[in-house]
């Protein structure tokens, strides 16, 4: 995965997390709470491959 590849996934991570969270404490939807879990997980994943510099 390409340096590019790991900052777009972390900027739509980030995004999907905030936007999730906001959707969350507006309806208090659970699906919402599953989505905020699943931005947290590909937070994790992008931010560890970019801290590691993985190469492609």
């Amino acid at each position: 995965m390409g340096p590019t590849a790991r900052k777009v996934g972390m900027v739509l991570a980030t995004v999907m997390l905030v936007f999730s969270a906001w959707m969350y404490l507006q309806t208090g939807d659970w699906v919402a709470l599953i989505f905020v879990a699943g931005s947290l997980g590909y937070g994790v994943f992008f931010l560890s491959r970019f801290a590691r510099g993985d190469r492609p």
